[in-house]
């Protein structure tokens, strides 16, 4: 009697066990984000959805940081999936476990099925610039900008004095900003009466040759410098920052080249009149 009940029991085992696995057979889970790369205290927006529901279980959703070879659990929590396979779940990128830039694992969690995908965080750097670039001035010499660009290299930065504008070419991998200073005396943008006016930025995209004026931050002017916030996108590749004026001030410079001109041609005029009169 006892080995048939054993047997019976074993019975049910054996055929319970696909069962369970079957259910979890094709499982798919998957997850995104709003933006591919945060700075320190965005609000970052994860959605997903799982093929089959499994009822009465959470999604996991596990945040890691990843920075100078270690990786540190920055979130966790727990979140409801709807009866269609939805979820939703929010977190500020801001606090202790958000200290180091770098590469940030987002993973779900679903029983025994799990995906993950990767995003970048940057740390509000305010002016604390990190790098400078040597501009060169059309008519000689050099300037330097510094700047500091996430999510991309700065590939070139060109004066263009037929724009007013500093013309400056991108590679961008991810979404992320460009923070940089411009000194006055080679681009700047005023009025008539030497009050500052607004920058313009246009960007262009890898996919189109129109640009689209961009909003951006001045997030700090003083007597020699205006410092600039502009935020890019994966794909942008060319920044165009406009003022009112560059170095060389072209129109000076016509003036000053007319009037050597008509000094010239008065010396000219002159020499070649006392020729003339020594001749007779």
């Amino acid at each position: 009697m006892m080995k048939k009940i054993i047997s019976l029991i074993m019975f049910f085992f054996i055929i319970s066990v696909p069962v369970s696995f079957a259910q979890n057979a094709g499982q798919q889970i998957t997850i995104e984000t709003d933006k591919t790369a945060y700075n320190e205290g965005d609000v970052i927006t994860i959605t997903g959805s799982v093929t089959k529901v499994i009822s009465g279980l959470d999604m996991s959703i596990q945040v890691f940081s990843e920075s100078t070879g270690s990786t540190n659990l920055a979130e966790i929590a727990q979140v409801s999936v709807t009866d269609d396979g939805k979820f939703t779940k929010t977190f500020v990128a801001k606090g202790s476990q958000w200290q180091n830039e770098g590469t940030v694992v987002i993973k779900a969690v679903y029983g025994q099925d799990s995906t993950e995908l990767s995003v970048k965080f940057f740390k509000n750097t305010g002016t604390d610039f990190k790098s400078d670039y040597e501009v060169l001035i059309p008519q000689g010499g050099t300037f330097d900008v510094n700047y500091t660009l996430k999510g991309g290299i700065i590939e070139s930065m060109e004066l263009n004095p037929n724009q007013l504008s500093l013309d400056i070419a991108i590679n961008t991998d991810t979404n992320g900003a460009l923070n940089l200073q411009i000194p006055r005396d080679s681009i700047d943008a005023v009025d008539q009466n030497g009050f500052d006016e607004k920058f313009i930025v246009m960007i262009y995209a890898s996919n189109s040759q129109i640009p689209i004026q961009t909003q951006f931050s001045e997030i700090e002017t003083t007597i020699d410098t205006r410092s600039l916030y502009i935020p890019i996108k994966d794909g942008d590749v060319k920044i165009q920052i406009i003022g009112t004026k560059v170095i060389p001030e072209f129109g000076t410079m016509i003036q000053f080249i007319l009037v050597i001109a008509i000094i010239t041609v008065i010396i000219i005029t002159a020499r070649s009149r006392q020729t003339i009169f020594l001749k007779h």
